[in-house]
């Protein structure tokens, strides 16, 4: 199964260099969130795909196509535990990322609003839930 989900920025710089926000949110105020498929990413499984991408991969591009235009410069999965010991009240969570992007073309489209959000692709098995 193939999967993409979007979540606009948080911040950008005003040059475009520097983009952060949620990568992905699993719960917001302890309820599920489903993706566009309907499909539900356990924290557990997030954390699990976000290490992989930060320790293989770790570069973004434009629209899931071409050469790398940036690449990740921090990286937090924010679990219940993770926003008690901070004392985050907000009730999202899931995995924030920040990137730094080097492309002039993209950074001038992040400018324009033309590259928004991110967006996570990748490839996946469903299975029910409770399997």
């Amino acid at each position: 199964m193939d999967y993409s989900v979007a979540i606009n920025f948080a911040k950008a710089s005003v040059t475009g260099q520097v983009v952060g926000g949620w990568a992905s949110v699993v719960k917001v105020n302890g309820e599920v969130v489903e993706d566009y498929q309907g499909d539900i990413i356990p924290i557990d499984e997030l954390r699990k795909a976000a290490h992989q991408f930060v320790c293989d991969a770790r570069v973004a591009k434009a629209m899931h196509a071409g050469n790398p235009v940036g690449e990740v410069v921090e990286s937090v999965i924010v679990d219940d535990d993770f926003a008690e010991a901070l004392g985050i009240t907000d009730g999202k969570r899931g995995w924030w990322i920040v990137m730094k992007i080097n492309d002039p073309a993209v950074q001038e489209g992040i400018r324009k609003g033309i590259y928004r959000a991110f967006s996570i692709g990748g490839k996946g098995r469903r299975k029910a839930v409770g399997d």
